[in-house]
């Protein structure tokens, strides 16, 4: 018995050798926006739309991944524009900027969001108004995690690639997009800045188109 065990760790011993033991990447821990939740309404020509976020801070798209923390931003569009528009939700006040290009109120703050639903406050012309936003996200969607894998297990030769001793050489972004359904943006930039991006489905948990940035 005792030579028998002895023969199965040296056995064991040489298939580790021969792989080279290499420890499986946490490909998770160089995520550096993930995008997890967004809150939607839209009535009478009324538009909020809140993204809950995590990313670094300062945001820059290098290749290597900085200290993350919560990023929430909150986009309004008014069926009339006014001169001042201030926002209240979940504890987050403030005046909003105005963004001509996309012709909406927009507040960003280090802060996040969480539950089904959230209500916002809008006020404006010495007006306020109440409304409800519903998050997007339904039963059967993945999370920004399992979209990650998804990436990674279908595009497995590039991130082996962008990989040297347990280090991954490369950033990951992740983002919910929503359009009559969840969908998540995964993309990679390595340090030349260059950028593969994945569009997966975000109930199907697949990769359904790539592209190639830079």
């Amino acid at each position: 018995m005792k030579k028998f065990l002895c023969a199965f760790f040296a056995a064991v011993a040489a298939v580790c050798f021969l792989s080279g033991c290499k420890k499986q990447v946490d490909y998770l821990s160089f995520v550096s926006e993930k995008r997890s939740n967004i809150y939607l309404y839209s009535n009478d020509g009324f538009e909020i739309k809140i993204y809950v976020s995590e990313r670094e801070n300062p945001y820059s798209v290098d290749g290597i991944k900085g200290e993350v923390s919560d990023f929430c931003e909150i986009f309004v569009k008014l069926p009339t524009n006014y001169d001042e528009v201030n926002v209240s939700v979940a504890g987050i006040d403030g005046q909003m900027n105005y963004k001509s290009v996309e012709n909406c109120y927009y507040l960003s703050t280090g802060a996040s969001i969480t539950g089904e639903s959230v209500a916002v406050t809008l006020a404006y012309d010495g007006k306020s108004a109440e409304y409800t936003a519903v998050s997007v996200l339904y039963d059967g969607v993945i999370s920004c995690e399992e979209a990650i894998k998804c990436a990674v297990e279908h595009d497995g030769e590039l991130f082996a690639s962008l990989t040297q001793r347990d280090v991954f050489l490369a950033e990951i972004m992740v983002r919910l997009l929503y359009d009559d359904g969840c969908y998540y943006y995964v993309g990679v930039c390595d340090r030349e800045k260059r950028i593969t991006a994945y569009l997966v489905d975000g109930e199907r948990g697949t990769v359904i188109a790539t592209k190639q940035i830079g």
